[in-house]
């Protein structure tokens, strides 16, 4: 487990006469001055106490820079220099700054250097880039807390070196955590120039990520998770309630649903009065799916929850929903008790016309040729093989079947 520094090497200076050199400055972080600094990536090391550091940039960076101010390398940046001068730069010559650095700085145990191409600006280079530096995962252990340093890069690499991680964070889940992307802002004396961290892109990234997969997959894992990892009132029970609500979904548990959707909407009101942004960002979408579960009547829940549940292409449960908002429904509508069992097992016989022909196997296989919902439930609930060449086919007739009983189930 080690602080891992990843930090792009640029080209030094645009500005005519400069010698390719970064400009002096005094960087500040967590309110912490470090003056007469040129590279923030040295800073970085300091600040973080960093062991690892990756670095990344084209045969044209100026690792010369690098050997430079990593406390006045000479040797090592003439030799550098010069080849990149020359345009014979090879990666083995980067063994020369790697060996400078773990001898001046001695927490660093281990300095890594990636070549990539920056010539045609082509989606192909592109694609060949973000392979190329897929090969950090090699570099990153169990437990490495990881800095991303996007200050000297140009054009394209502190996107794509964002992306890269973001890959591999998904691709190695719980293998690394990253604790900061940074940038210095750079600005002239005797303004101080802060180094920022962006990080909280890269969270909301992953916030809309979750959502997203919780509204449209009925998934809650990556939200649950994220809910895990942040600071809020009543974190504990919120996580906790959601952790529930995610195995009911998964066991198709509708009265557990039910009884998570009573209860989440006050319990969800810490997330939208929280002093962290986005995690009061998260509320209006979770607010917007307990709403619309949220209905006094048994039968108009499970018909939401059979919508849903459609929408997000859990087709078998919402078969499982919809068949069962229908007995709830013929329940209410007959005086029977919608919680026996006994109830709604008299209640499929008395489904009323015409619905019934959509839903009572017998007269489905008499009026309506096609299949009904009992017929697929059951197929589905009990995996029976006669309607294995059918998949497609009643996937399409649920998109029906939801709209033909909207009328019984609301009347």
């Amino acid at each position: 487990m080690a602080k891992v520094l990843i930090s792009s090497v640029g080209t030094g200076s645009i500005k005519k006469d400069s010698n390719e050199e970064y400009e002096n400055t005094i960087y500040t972080i967590d309110g912490k001055d470090y003056e007469n600094k040129k590279l923030v990536s040295k800073v970085l090391v300091e600040h973080f106490d960093i062991e690892k550091i990756i670095f990344i940039g084209t045969k044209k960076s100026r690792w010369d820079n690098l050997c430079y101010y990593f406390d006045e390398l000479k040797e090592d940046y003439e030799t550098i220099e010069n080849k990149i001068d020359n345009n014979t730069l090879e990666k083995e010559d980067l063994n020369l700054l790697g060996q400078a650095i773990r001898t001046k700085h001695k927490n660093i145990k281990e300095v890594y250097s990636f070549f990539i191409d920056y010539e045609k600006n082509t989606q192909e280079e592109m694609w060949g880039n973000f392979y190329k530096l897929q090969q950090i995962e090699n570099y990153l252990e169990k437990g490495d807390e990881v800095y991303l340093d996007m200050t000297h890069g140009f054009r394209y690499m502190p996107m794509l070196n964002m992306l890269v991680l973001e890959f591999l964070s998904l691709e190695k889940e719980n293998i690394f955590k990253l604790n900061a992307i940074l940038y210095g802002m750079l600005e002239t004396a005797p303004k101080k120039s802060q180094i920022v961290d962006m990080k909280i892109f890269f969270d909301l990234l992953r916030w809309i990520r979750a959502i997203n997969i919780f509204k449209h997959n009925s998934n809650a894992d990556q939200l649950i998770s994220l809910l895990k990892e942040s600071n809020f009132e009543d974190k504990e029970v919120l996580t906790k309630t959601f952790s529930n609500f995610n195995n009911s979904l998964q066991i198709a548990n509708m009265a557990s649903i039910r009884q998570f959707i009573s209860g989440a909407k006050s319990k969800i009101q810490n997330i939208k009065s929280s002093d962290n942004k986005i995690i009061s960002f998260v509320y209006p979408q979770l607010e917007q799916i307990i709403s619309r579960l949220d209905k006094d009547q048994l039968s108009h829940f499970q018909y939401e929850l059979a919508s849903w549940l459609n929408e997000n292409k859990n087709y078998a449960l919402s078969y499982i929903a919809l068949t069962e908002a229908v007995i709830s429904k013929t329940c209410e509508l007959k005086q029977l008790n919608p919680n026996s069992q006994d109830d709604r097992e008299e209640a499929k016989k008395r489904v009323d016309s015409p619905y019934n022909q959509y839903y009572n196997s017998s007269l489905g296989k008499e009026k309506n040729k096609n299949a009904n919902i009992t017929d697929i439930r059951n197929n589905i609930a009990h995996q029976l093989k006669n309607r294995k060449d059918m998949v497609n086919q009643d996937i399409q007739s649920l998109q029906k079947f939801l709209l033909t009983f909207k009328d019984y189930i609301y009347s």
